[in-house]
This record gives structure tokens, C-alpha cells and sequence, in this order.
């Protein structure tokens, strides 16, 4: 002991010991070698002390080197063995757990759901099953950069740990999806006050270089009900219950129930539904007239998608197109729609402008400016004709791609107008980050927020500030003579709405707008409309 403690080198502690055991050995002989020589005669005795002196001096060098070597060989043993223990912790760290917030993983998460589980073979083990994510993680990605979506995982993750302790355990699966796993039976009161406090507790605001991020988060939540929930049936029953808790206002989670199982079918087959009707020419574009409010000439069209189903008959857009944004298949419909409404518009002769809603998935897609570029070349329409329709979430999200999307597009000739009412109002702003070469304000979002009195007096205040910033205004929503005589009093230059006339499909918006420019009285050069716009 004394020994390990002066001579902490392993091969030094080997050599030492050789060099003593190889001095006593000689010494050893020596001894014996006297004993045989004091009970009789023994002629070799002075020959045999000779070679003894000269073992006592060979002996320990070779001794000591062999021991030495021993010792060295056990030391790089040893240190192997270190390593190899050290590494495999290290594999098994990264295997069962997330390396950017050092939670546990799914692995981890599946282990301990089965060590759970076999503590009560035959029956379901009591646990809760809490699935979350950040509500505008992809938001923070692309407005920020990922740099910051990592700093606001890890900054949520030690809050989570933090908060959870050791009584409930906490993993990420990926992305911005974490889950929480609690033991033992709880009520559903007592789970709604954890994630209200939960809530509270870790999705404050994360500091961020000279700023602060918002988080938010919503939660699915499910409970084992009997020998058959698996890991992978509550996972589910939780991602259901997700999805409820997004879409429903007013509260940040959600406990799953039986009937979202069959939401969740009916949501299924429509999205396969609505992929088939893209190969299937089950869509339908229909054209609204847009107008010039001093001519009553038409000026061009927007587009408005209809689905042929055939079970369900006609759906108007506004039924399916939130599921279309929320499982992605906007970006194919979308695609759809361009080729589609650029191929109708062509045919129209004359200067007809269409009018295309475009979805924030489509802005966001780098290919999005090069694939307009494109369609519109096939055909062989000006890019001064197509006006791209966006919303306030890929207007003002401040997305470098979305903005990079709508510069190329309008520097390539292509207006850009911004709809919802307050995407158009804040679109009238002298600050606007992103390009807009007009605004499209709904009547009715007027009349709602000023009343039907104060309601001349705001429009005038908007147009007026449209006119101060150069932007063009279209007023919807027109449905009579007198919403007419209102929006040509304050000065807005096109409307659309009933009066304009009703849905047209391509042939007859051709014919429309064929008899009605040919009627109308002249209209202004499109060199006008461009400084307008």
C-alpha cells in the first residue's frame, strides 16, 4: 500500500519489486550452499562463492527487467480495458441520449416503458404519456437560423429536467417533440394542473443574443387503459391528442379520446382523396371577376380552387384547404394551380391579370421563384399579368426564404399583393420588410372593426395612406351599388365581390372578359398600372 502511494507508475512498482527478489535469490543459493559445505567436505565451495558473486550482480538486472516488462504489459492491459469500458459508456450515452440537450431518447424512452411494463406481467402498468411540442419551432428555424432553435431546445431542456425531477422522466424524440412519462395513476385534474404549471414554468421566453424568443407549446396527452397499451399505442393516442390541442383555441393540451381515432381515418382518407385529385383532374379552378372601379371594365381574375369529389359532390376550398396546409399537400396543389391558371389566363387576349393565392409551405420552398419563372414561360404569359396572392403569415414572418421568393418574383415583373385584413394594413406601411405592390381589404373587416357609420372614414384613411406609399388597393367584398359608390368615393381602384359578378369557370371568365373589355371605355396603359402598383 505504502508502495502504490510513493510509486503511483505501475511498471516502476514492477521494477522494484524484481530488483528485490533478484537480490535476495543469489544470496538465497548462497546460503544454502554453505549449509551443504558445514556438514561435509566441499572442495567447489570457493568456485561456487565465485559464480554466486557474479549471479548477485547479474541476477537482479535480468530479474528486474522481466518484472519490469510484467508490470508494463499488465499496465497497458489495464489501460485497455479502461478504454474499452470508457468507450462503451460512451456508446451507450449516445445511444440513449440526445446529444444537442442531453435528455434521453427514444431509445431510452422504449427501454424504460418495457422495465415498467414488466414489473406487472399480465396487466398494464399505470402511466401517462405526455407528448409535446413547440408551437412556431420552424418559425424560430427560419427566421433566426437553426443556431437559435438549438439554443431554445437546449434552454427548454434543463428547464423540463429542472422541473420534472426525478418523479417524472423526460426525453426528446427529435426535433422540437419531447415527452414526458409519468408513473403510477393520476387523475385528469391533477394532469391538467401539472400542465398548466409545466407550462408556465418552462415555456417563458428564452434569452437569445440581444433579444428574447417566445416559446409556446401544445400537449397530447394519453393513459395506459388496459394489458394491450403499448408504447407504441400510447405514442399514437398522444400525437392524436396533439393534433386536437393545435387546433383547438383556447387551451395548450388536450387528453385523447376514441373519437379522434376515427378524425383521424376521415382525415387520412381525405388526404389521399385530395393527392388523387391532383392526378385525376379532380380540382377545378373558378375565376372572380376583378373590376375597375371608375370603368366597371374587368382587369382581370382571382382564382378560386373547387374540388369535384365523388362521393362528397362539390366542396368549396374552404373546407379542405386547412388540412391541405396542415399535412403539406398545399405545396402539390399549389403546383397544380399555377400551371393551371396560367395555361387559362393565356387564352384570354388582352391584358387579364389572374390573381393567385399562394400558401406560406409554397414561399418557403427555395424552388418557388425559379418554378413560377417556369410555368410562366411555358405559357407564354407576361409576368406582369400573374399578381401572387400571400398571406399575412408568409408576408410578415420575416422567412429569409419567403423574402428572398418575393423579390426574385417581382424583380422578374411579377405584383405582389397581401391579403387578411391585417397582413393588408400593415402591408400599407412605409417599413415594410417585404415587397408589395398592392393590398386587397375586405369590406366587411371594415364595417367589423369601425361600424357601419365609421366605416367611409377608415376606408378613406387607408386608401389615403395606400396613395402615400404607392400601392394599388382592391376592395372585396363589394356586393352592391351601394358598396360601389363607397369604395369609388375613397378612391379605390378595383373591387371584387358579387357585384363584379359571380365564380366563372376558364371558358366563361374568356368570354367575360373578351365582351366586357371590348364594351368597356379605355383603359389605362399598363405603364399606369405599374406605377400604381
Amino acid at each position: 500500500m505504502m508502495l502504490n502511494s510513493y510509486l503511483p507508475n505501475k511498471s516502476k512498482r514492477y521494477a522494484i519489486v524484481g530488483l528485490a527478489i533478484a537480490s535476495i535469490t543469489p544470496l538465497a543459493a548462497l546460503a544454502g550452499e554453505m549449509l551443504v559445505g558445514v556438514g561435509g567436505t566441499h572442495t567447489g565451495f570457493e568456485t561456487t562463492f565465485s559464480a554466486l558473486g557474479i549471479a548477485a550482480v547479474a541476477a537482479p538486472i535480468a530479474v528486474t527487467g522481466l518484472i519490469a516488462g510484467l508490470g508494463r504489459r499488465h499496465d497497458r492491459l489495464a489501460q485497455q480495458i479502461g478504454s474499452e469500458r470508457a468507450a462503451a459508456e460512451r456508446f451507450r450515452k449516445a445511444a440513449y441520449h440526445d446529444s444537442l440537450t442531453g435528455l434521453r431518447n427514444r431509445h431510452a424512452l422504449t427501454e424504460d416503458f418495457d422495465q415498467i411494463a414488466a414489473r406487472m406481467p399480465g396487466q398494464s402498468a399505470a402511466m401517462t404519456l405526455m407528448l409535446f411540442d413547440l408551437d412556431r419551432f420552424k418559425f424560430i428555424n427560419d427566421t433566426m437560423g437553426h443556431a437559435a432553435g438549438d439554443a431554445v431546445l437546449k434552454a427548454l431542456a434543463e428547464r423540463l429536467q429542472a422541473y420534472c425531477g426525478d418523479s417524472r422522466r423526460v426525453y426528446r424524440l427529435g426535433g422540437d417533440e419531447f415527452v414526458i412519462l409519468w408513473e403510477g395513476t393520476h387523475s385528469t385534474d391533477e394532469i391538467t394542473r401539472f400542465c398548466a404549471e409545466f407550462s408556465a414554468s418552462v415555456f417563458r421566453p428564452v434569452v437569445y443574443g440581444d433579444g428574447a424568443i417566445d416559446t409556446f407549446c401544445s400537449v397530447g396527452i394519453a393513459m395506459t387503459d388496459g394489458p394491450a397499451a403499448t408504447l407504441s399505442d400510447l405514442l399514437k393516442r398522444a400525437d392524436l391528442a396533439l393534433y386536437r390541442a393545435k387546433s383547438k383555441p383556447g387551451s395548450n393540451h388536450c387528453f385523447y379520446s376514441v373519437d379522434m381515432d376515427n378524425d383521424y381515418q376521415n382525415r387520412r382518407g381525405l388526404e389521399a382523396a385530395m393527392r388523387a385529385a391532383v392526378a385525376t383532374s379532380a380540382f377545378e379552378l373558378e375565376y372572380l371577376p376583378v373590376i375597375k372601379t371608375a370603368t366597371l371594365s374587368p382587369s382581370g381574375f382571382r382564382a378560386s380552387l373547387r374540388w369535384n369529389h365523388p362521393d362528397l359532390g362539390n366542396i368549396e376550398q374552404a373546407a379542405f384547404m386547412p388540412l391541405a396546409e396542415q399535412s403539406g399537400l398545399i405545396v402539390l396543389i399549389g403546383k397544380w394551380m399555377l400551371r393551371q391558371a396560367l395555361g387559362d389566363v393565356g387564352k384570354i387576349t388582352g391584358q387579364a391579370e389572374i390573381t393567385l393565392p399562394v400558401s406560406p409551405l409554397q414561399l418557403q420552398d427555395q424552388g418557388f421563384a425559379p418554378l413560377v419563372a417556369m410555368e410562366l414561360k411555358h405559357a407564354g404569359v407576361a409576368p406582369e399579368r400573374l399578381v401572387i396572392d400571400v398571406t399575412s403569415n408568409a408576408a410578415m414572418g420575416k422567412c429569409p426564404v419567403a423574402l428572398t421568393n418575393l423579390e426574385l418574383l417581382r424583380s422578374a415583373g411579377v405584383r405582389i399583393a397581401v391579403s387578411e385584413f391585417a397582413a393588408s394594413v400593415a402591408g400599407l406601411s412605409m417599413g415594410r420588410p417585404y415587397p408589395v405592390d398592392r393590398v386587397r381589404l375586405n369590406l366587411a373587416g371594415i364595417k367589423a372593426i369601425a361600424g357601419e357609420k365609421q366605416m367611409p372614414q377608415m376606408l378613406n384613411l387607408f386608401l389615403q395612406l395606400a396613395a402615400t406609399v404607392g400601392t394599388l388597393v382592391t376592395l372585396t367584398g363589394v356586393d352592391s351599388v351601394a358598396d360601389l359608390q363607397c369604395a369609388l368615393k375613397a378612391g379605390a381602384e378595383e373591387v371584387e365581390g358579387s357585384f363584379a359578378g359571380p365564380a366563372l369557370s376558364a371558358e366563361r371568365a374568356r368570354q367575360f372578359f373578351t365582351s366586357l373589355a371590348g364594351l368597356a371605355p379605355a383603359q389605362p396603359d399598363s405603364s399606369d398600372l405599374r406605377k400604381a402598383g
